[in-house]
């Protein structure tokens, strides 16, 4: 389902927008460790914004914008997400906000709930915010295929490596392409390109050539 159809009040304003102004209401609230995520978002970070609706608690996945992610990405930094933010508004009241991160970047947000909300007004309470490291460990059978493909395209960068779940289907994030589209492995079906259209298209692709 399109962005668009469910927040019909936001009038034009895009995901991307919405996502970044969100964060920088709520990161502003928080300790002067956080200033460099609120750098982030102003300097335009977010390309685009992947909905996955399917998933409880909702949840908005970030794409970066290249050049500006490769400013302030820090290999060495553990993932983990922040969570126990509360917002509320004249409208909306508990709702339960975590932000992930990841090598130094904002990778994403999740909420309790998919409903609209506007974020004007809104109230931001983080008096019972928690950090909790994320230990993410692939699957061994994945870096062994992996090998294989590294040989073959040695550009790509094992950092973005990442898990995706999409409708049950275990895909390997491999490297962004145009729009917030992206290229993954899929241990029993090959290459994929992922689109972020209404239903998130999954389709094959015999290789990465073209993108290198």
């Amino acid at each position: 389902m399109k962005i668009s159809r469910i927040f019909k009040w936001l009038k034009g304003l895009s995901r991307e927008e919405w996502a970044k102004n969100l964060c920088l209401k709520v990161l502003e609230k928080m300790p002067n460790d956080y200033l460099v995520y609120t750098e982030e978002l102003k300097s335009d970070i977010i390309g685009h914004v992947l909905t996955d609706f399917r998933s409880i608690p909702y949840r908005y996945n970030f794409f970066f914008n290249t050049s500006v992610s490769e400013r302030f990405e820090k290999r060495s930094e553990p993932y983990f997400y922040l969570n126990g933010f509360i917002l509320s508004n004249a409208y909306e009241k508990n709702i339960d906000l975590s932000i992930y991160f990841a090598r130094g970047l904002i990778a994403g947000i999740s909420f309790s709930t998919k409903e609209k909300f506007n974020l004007t007004d809104l109230q931001v309470d983080i008096n019972n915010v928690k950090k909790t490291l994320i230990v993410e460990q692939l699957s061994q059978s994945f870096w062994d295929e992996f090998r294989k493909i590294h040989n073959k395209y040695p550009a790509i960068n094992i950092s973005e490596i990442y898990e995706v779940n999409l409708d049950g289907r275990c895909i390997y994030h491999l490297l962004d392409i145009d729009d917030g589209d992206f290229v993954g492995y899929e241990m029993s079906n090959g290459f994929v390109k992922v689109c972020h259209d209404d239903l998130e298209t999954i389709s094959n692709i015999p290789n990465l050539d073209e993108y290198f």
